[in-house]
């Protein structure tokens, strides 16, 4: 018999297995929005194993819409590092950047 972690359901189905690939968090920071605004979040070598990312916003769904354009954080993994930034917004002055906190990790 194999030996190793494995988790079953009420039914006996396998629900979780060693091989399975699990997401983890491997940190987190909170970026403020703005024009032109990028940076680098992280280098850790465990994002080469399959990166994620998660932006929570700060501001709600309907701020900006009404007069002016929302304008989200674009984030990129390239050469080992994960960085973030923002597009040219639509109405200059009236744009709404959302800022927020960003969770990053490997799978």
């Amino acid at each position: 018999m194999a030996v190793g972690l494995q988790i079953f359901d009420a039914s006996g189905n396998i629900v979780l297995d060693a091989t399975y690939r699990v997401m983890r968090i491997v940190s987190a920071a909170i970026i403020a929005g703005g024009s032109g605004l990028s940076g680098t979040l992280s280098t850790d070598s465990r994002l080469a194993q399959g990166c994620w990312v998660s932006f929570q916003p700060a501001q709600t769904a309907g701020d900006g819409y009404l007069n002016r354009g929302v304008v989200s954080p674009r984030f990129t993994y390239s050469g080992g590092a994960l960085t973030y930034s923002y597009a040219t917004g639509n109405n200059g002055a009236m744009d709404t950047y959302q800022g927020g906190t960003v969770f990053w990790g490997s799978y």
